[in-house]
């Protein structure tokens, strides 16, 4: 069982004007949808290149006063460091980033996620970033805490997702 895409989107809909990000087969699904709501959706998605790409993208966003959510895999957080820290977290530029919780146990089938599964959760720490588990059964109210301290801080928010969480 995974959250409903259905819903899950129309509240990203109505919380951000941009979803930007490097694809990753935990938001297959999520991304599929995304795609198929071209045109009938206010919210604009731009696939990114590079997960830094896609931090500048919803810096843009931001400094134009506008709503960006991004989403990589946990192995490119190490390509966003310097946007962070240099950018988004000196200027409190607020975004709210999805990321795919990759080298768990659940998927040890992928052992060179092995070793960022490991440091995942002290890299974000390190990073200053506040980070929460999107899960399943409590998906909104997570959504919501990481999107009221976004707002509040206006500092950029993390959401871990794992496997089956956006994609079956």
């Amino acid at each position: 069982m995974m959250i409903n895409l259905y819903e899950f989107t129309g509240f990203i809909e109505e919380n951000f004007d941009l979803v930007s990000g490097v694809p990753c087969s935990y938001f297959k699904d999520f991304l599929s949808y995304l795609t198929n709501q071209e045109g009938v959706s206010q919210l604009k998605h731009l696939i990114a290149t590079r997960e830094d790409e896609a931090i500048a993208i919803a810096t843009g966003a931001a400094l134009s006063k506008k709503r960006a959510l991004v989403y990589m895999q946990n192995s490119g957080v190490g390509n966003i460091g310097d946007a962070l820290t240099s950018l988004v977290q000196l200027y409190k530029l607020p975004m709210m980033i999805l990321i795919s919780y990759r080298g768990l146990i659940e998927d040890i089938d992928f052992p060179e996620h092995s070793i960022m599964g490991e440091i995942n959760n002290s890299l974000l720490e390190s990073l200053n970033l506040r980070y929460w588990d999107l899960e399943i059964e409590n998906w909104q109210k997570n959504m919501k805490n990481a999107l009221t301290e976004m707002k509040d801080q206006s500092l950029p928010v993390v959401l871990m997702v794992k496997q089956g969480v956006l994609s079956q």
